[in-house]
Protein backbone atom coordinates (compact mmCIF):
# COMPACT_ATOMS: atom_id res chain seq x y z
CA UNK A 1 0.00 0.00 0.00
CA UNK A 2 2.82 2.35 0.87
CA UNK A 3 4.53 1.44 -2.38
CA UNK A 4 1.41 2.33 -4.41
CA UNK A 5 1.04 5.70 -2.63
CA UNK A 6 4.68 6.47 -3.37
CA UNK A 7 4.26 5.63 -7.04
CA UNK A 8 1.05 7.70 -7.21
CA UNK A 9 2.82 10.63 -5.53
CA UNK A 10 5.84 10.33 -7.84
CA UNK A 11 3.59 10.01 -10.89
CA UNK A 12 1.52 13.06 -9.94
CA UNK A 13 4.72 15.04 -9.23
CA UNK A 14 6.21 14.10 -12.61
CA UNK A 15 2.94 14.88 -14.38
CA UNK A 16 2.75 18.30 -12.70
CA UNK A 17 6.37 19.05 -13.60
CA UNK A 18 5.83 17.98 -17.20
CA UNK A 19 2.69 20.11 -17.40
CA UNK A 20 4.60 23.15 -16.10
CA UNK A 21 7.44 22.58 -18.56
CA UNK A 22 4.97 22.33 -21.43
CA UNK A 23 3.21 25.52 -20.37
CA UNK A 24 6.39 27.64 -20.53
CA UNK A 25 6.61 27.75 -24.35
CA UNK A 26 3.03 29.00 -24.45
CA UNK A 27 4.35 32.35 -23.25
CA UNK A 28 6.46 32.54 -26.42
CA UNK A 29 3.44 33.74 -28.41
CA UNK A 30 2.71 36.62 -26.09
CA UNK A 31 4.21 39.83 -27.42
CA UNK A 32 6.52 41.76 -25.19
CA UNK A 33 5.18 45.09 -24.06
CA UNK A 34 6.34 47.93 -26.24
CA UNK A 35 8.86 50.13 -24.52
CA UNK A 36 7.64 53.61 -23.81
CA UNK A 37 9.07 56.01 -26.38
CA UNK A 38 11.84 58.16 -25.07
CA UNK A 39 11.42 61.89 -25.28
CA UNK A 40 13.73 63.27 -27.93
CA UNK A 41 16.63 65.27 -26.63
CA UNK A 42 16.87 68.86 -27.74
CA UNK A 43 20.18 69.03 -29.56
CA UNK A 44 19.90 72.57 -30.86
CA UNK A 45 17.64 75.53 -30.16
CA UNK A 46 17.41 78.16 -32.87
CA UNK A 47 14.84 80.40 -34.51
CA UNK A 48 12.84 79.56 -37.63
CA UNK A 49 11.17 82.09 -39.91
CA UNK A 50 8.54 80.80 -42.35
CA UNK A 51 8.17 82.99 -45.46
CA UNK A 52 5.58 82.41 -48.20
CA UNK A 53 6.82 83.11 -51.74
CA UNK A 54 4.54 83.16 -54.79
CA UNK A 55 7.53 83.02 -57.16
CA UNK A 56 9.03 79.84 -55.66
CA UNK A 57 8.29 76.40 -57.06
CA UNK A 58 10.32 74.45 -54.48
CA UNK A 59 10.44 74.85 -50.72
CA UNK A 60 13.85 75.97 -49.48
CA UNK A 61 15.30 75.75 -46.01
CA UNK A 62 18.03 78.34 -45.57
CA UNK A 63 20.38 77.52 -42.70
CA UNK A 64 22.82 80.15 -41.54
CA UNK A 65 26.48 79.18 -41.27
CA UNK A 66 26.43 79.66 -37.49
CA UNK A 67 23.38 77.41 -37.09
CA UNK A 68 25.03 74.80 -39.31
CA UNK A 69 28.15 74.79 -37.14
CA UNK A 70 26.00 74.42 -34.02
CA UNK A 71 24.04 71.60 -35.66
CA UNK A 72 27.22 69.77 -36.65
CA UNK A 73 28.54 70.06 -33.10
CA UNK A 74 25.25 68.71 -31.73
CA UNK A 75 25.24 65.82 -34.21
CA UNK A 76 28.82 64.91 -33.34
CA UNK A 77 27.65 64.17 -29.79
CA UNK A 78 24.69 62.04 -30.91
CA UNK A 79 25.29 58.28 -31.25
CA UNK A 80 24.23 56.74 -34.55
CA UNK A 81 23.07 53.15 -34.82
CA UNK A 82 21.68 52.90 -38.33
CA UNK A 83 21.55 49.29 -39.42
CA UNK A 84 22.67 47.95 -42.78
CA UNK A 85 19.06 47.37 -43.79
CA UNK A 86 18.15 51.01 -43.08
CA UNK A 87 21.10 52.23 -45.14
CA UNK A 88 20.05 50.05 -48.09
CA UNK A 89 16.37 50.96 -47.85
CA UNK A 90 17.09 54.69 -47.80
CA UNK A 91 19.59 54.61 -50.67
CA UNK A 92 18.74 55.62 -54.21
CA UNK A 93 20.55 52.59 -55.64
CA UNK A 94 17.71 50.24 -54.66
CA UNK A 95 15.57 51.60 -57.50
CA UNK A 96 18.35 51.15 -60.02
CA UNK A 97 19.03 47.63 -58.78
CA UNK A 98 15.33 46.72 -59.01
CA UNK A 99 15.22 48.01 -62.56
CA UNK A 100 18.38 46.13 -63.48
CA UNK A 101 17.07 42.84 -62.09
CA UNK A 102 13.72 43.33 -63.80
CA UNK A 103 15.51 44.01 -67.09
CA UNK A 104 17.72 40.93 -66.66
CA UNK A 105 14.81 38.67 -65.77
CA UNK A 106 12.81 39.69 -68.81
CA UNK A 107 15.88 39.45 -71.05
CA UNK A 108 16.74 35.95 -69.87
CA UNK A 109 13.10 34.91 -70.22
CA UNK A 110 13.13 36.13 -73.81
CA UNK A 111 16.36 34.31 -74.63
CA UNK A 112 15.10 31.14 -72.98
CA UNK A 113 11.85 31.34 -74.91
CA UNK A 114 13.71 31.87 -78.19
CA UNK A 115 16.00 28.89 -77.61
CA UNK A 116 13.35 26.53 -76.30
CA UNK A 117 11.34 26.54 -79.51
CA UNK A 118 12.88 27.16 -82.89
CA UNK A 119 9.72 28.14 -84.76
CA UNK A 120 9.50 31.46 -86.50
CA UNK A 121 6.48 32.66 -84.50
CA UNK A 122 8.16 32.05 -81.19
CA UNK A 123 11.29 33.87 -82.29
CA UNK A 124 9.11 36.85 -83.10
CA UNK A 125 7.45 36.56 -79.69
CA UNK A 126 10.86 36.40 -78.01
CA UNK A 127 12.05 39.45 -79.94
CA UNK A 128 8.88 41.29 -78.94
CA UNK A 129 9.39 40.28 -75.30
CA UNK A 130 13.01 41.43 -75.42
CA UNK A 131 11.96 44.76 -76.93
CA UNK A 132 9.37 45.25 -74.21
CA UNK A 133 12.02 44.46 -71.60
CA UNK A 134 14.38 47.07 -73.04
CA UNK A 135 11.66 49.71 -73.19
CA UNK A 136 10.52 48.81 -69.66
CA UNK A 137 14.06 49.03 -68.30
CA UNK A 138 14.56 52.40 -69.95
CA UNK A 139 11.28 53.65 -68.48
CA UNK A 140 12.20 52.39 -65.02
CA UNK A 141 15.61 54.02 -65.13
CA UNK A 142 14.35 57.37 -66.37
CA UNK A 143 11.08 57.67 -64.46
CA UNK A 144 11.65 55.56 -61.34
CA UNK A 145 11.63 58.35 -58.79
CA UNK A 146 9.70 60.92 -60.79
CA UNK A 147 6.57 62.34 -59.27
CA UNK A 148 4.36 65.37 -59.60
CA UNK A 149 5.98 68.80 -59.40
CA UNK A 150 6.97 69.67 -55.85
CA UNK A 151 4.89 72.85 -55.69
CA UNK A 152 1.73 70.72 -55.85
CA UNK A 153 2.54 69.28 -52.43
CA UNK A 154 2.71 72.74 -50.87
CA UNK A 155 -0.39 74.10 -52.64
CA UNK A 156 -2.83 73.21 -49.87
CA UNK A 157 -0.59 74.29 -46.99
CA UNK A 158 -2.87 77.09 -45.70
CA UNK A 159 -5.98 74.89 -45.71
CA UNK A 160 -4.15 71.99 -44.08
CA UNK A 161 -2.66 74.18 -41.36
CA UNK A 162 -6.03 75.73 -40.56
CA UNK A 163 -7.54 72.23 -40.28
CA UNK A 164 -4.61 70.90 -38.27
CA UNK A 165 -3.50 68.48 -41.01
CA UNK A 166 0.15 67.88 -41.88
CA UNK A 167 1.62 68.85 -45.23
CA UNK A 168 4.70 67.21 -46.64
CA UNK A 169 6.84 67.94 -49.66
CA UNK A 170 10.41 68.16 -50.82
CA UNK A 171 12.77 70.80 -49.48
CA UNK A 172 16.03 72.16 -50.88
CA UNK A 173 18.52 72.98 -48.13
CA UNK A 174 20.73 76.01 -48.66
CA UNK A 175 23.62 77.24 -46.54
CA UNK A 176 23.59 81.04 -46.40
CA UNK A 177 25.80 83.61 -44.67
CA UNK A 178 24.63 84.77 -41.25
CA UNK A 179 21.71 87.19 -41.75
CA UNK A 180 21.66 90.63 -40.18
CA UNK A 181 18.40 90.00 -38.32
CA UNK A 182 19.95 87.10 -36.38
CA UNK A 183 17.47 84.47 -37.55
CA UNK A 184 18.96 81.00 -37.52
CA UNK A 185 16.88 79.31 -40.20
CA UNK A 186 14.38 80.44 -42.81
CA UNK A 187 11.84 78.20 -44.52
CA UNK A 188 10.64 79.61 -47.84
CA UNK A 189 7.39 77.89 -48.85
CA UNK A 190 5.95 78.16 -52.37
CA UNK A 191 2.46 79.63 -52.31
CA UNK A 192 1.04 79.02 -55.77
CA UNK A 193 -2.49 80.44 -55.95
CA UNK A 194 -5.12 77.88 -56.90
CA UNK A 195 -6.70 78.42 -60.31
Amino acid sequence: MKQIKRIDLLLSFCTSGLLLLMALPAYGDIARPKPSPEKPKIALHTSLVVVPDVKAYEARLQISETSLRELRAALANTPTNESMVQRVVHSSTRTAMAGLFLFLSLSFAGVWLARSMQTRGQKAAAALLLGIAVIGAAAIITRANAGPPSYLYWRKLPQNLSKGYPTSGSVDIEIVPDPQDGSGMKLIVPMIPER
